[in-house]
């Protein structure tokens, strides 16, 4: 039987990245699936690496709808994924997912996982109107509902990458206390944190290996949900220093007297996760829904054991 192409999006990046690897890795999905990587430079040692394991490197241009079609051409799956920080233009952000699933039914791509976010303007109420890396991908995915006729779109929300953390906290050179501060409620705040690298792969290929049964499902990308002082005292236990998590006020309000775009957007971001659980009140208790689509035989990962491989130096 001839293999399927999947077209992966940022394949030396952390989401396509682990999206490749959860294929090379498995022997009957890189039997069953043949990656075409696309990344802005094939003469890159990343691109090299992933031709190497046998993936075919194809460039594409998400601004350009063509250089798009061109790119993905002749796939059965398109994992795709876009960088709002590039241009911190949620404008082009959206045209650039547009793009990519005008592109997709044009070249009859049977199935679509899109890397998208909840709305958060419209999932709070517009009381957090700020994240707009958020919404802008939220509303590729509203385009996408609304659009994709026979194609199936299946949607991975990645959650607070584990990554973010380790540069968060900071040592107190008198008392040697070693701090993390955010605007959270140590013991009652619900975190979503995912190893971006490692557990993302697991969660949008098993989409695309569910088929049918994940058109239109929203997949919370979570390895593990934990509270602030959990993610401190683990830490302290790992490492034999003495890790506290402050809380740090933060309003909307005074996220608007910031006077920095990037500055109130990360706030109101940080506000999200505090008030709404970064994907809705009670998520939480709703991680089973998306778990089930995990690939088969996926471990995901933990707090722990992801603060076990980074050397603390304090």
């Amino acid at each position: 039987m001839a293999q399927k192409v999947i077209t992966v999006f940022g394949a030396t990046g952390n989401q396509g990245g682990s999206t490749a690897a959860a294929i090379f890795n498995n022997p009957a999905l890189s039997a069953k699936y043949k990656v075409r990587a696309i990344t802005r430079d094939p003469t890159k040692r990343g691109a090299q690496a992933l031709a190497a394991k046998g993936a075919e490197l194809a460039k594409a241009d998400l601004n350009d709808i063509d250089s798009v079609r061109s790119a993905i051409a002749g796939s059965y799956g398109v994992f795709a994924v876009t960088n709002y920080w590039e241009t911190m233009s949620k404008t082009v952000e959206y045209q650039q997912g547009k793009n990519i699933v005008d592109a997709c039914k044009d070249e009859g791509i049977k199935h679509l996982i899109w890397s998208g976010l909840p709305n958060v303007t419209k999932l709070t109420n517009g009381e957090l109107t700020m994240v707009e890396h958020f919404d802008s991908k939220a509303e590729v995915a509203e385009y996408a509902e609304q659009t994709k006729g026979d194609m199936l779109v299946s949607y991975f929300m990645p959650g607070y990458f584990m990554s973010n953390l380790p540069g968060q906290f900071r040592p107190d050179s008198e008392s040697g206390v070693v701090t993390l501060s955010q605007p959270w409620k140590p013991s009652e705040t619900w975190i979503p944190i995912l190893d971006i690298q490692k557990d993302t792969g697991s969660y949008t290929v098993g989409l695309l290996e569910a088929g049918a049964q994940a058109n239109g499902v929203f997949v919370q990308g979570v390895s593990e949900w934990v509270h602030p002082k959990d993610i401190t005292d683990q830490l302290s236990q790992l490492t034999g220093r003495e890790v506290q998590f402050v809380e740090q006020p933060a309003s909307v309000e005074s996220a608007a007297k910031l006077g920095n775009k990037i500055a109130e957007e990360l706030t109101q971001n940080m506000i999200l996760i505090r008030d709404y659980s970064y994907f809705g009140k009670g998520a939480h208790e709703k991680q089973a829904q998306s778990d089930k689509f995990l690939v088969e035989g996926a471990q995901k990962n933990t707090w722990k054991k992801f603060a076990q491989g980074i050397d603390w130096q304090w």
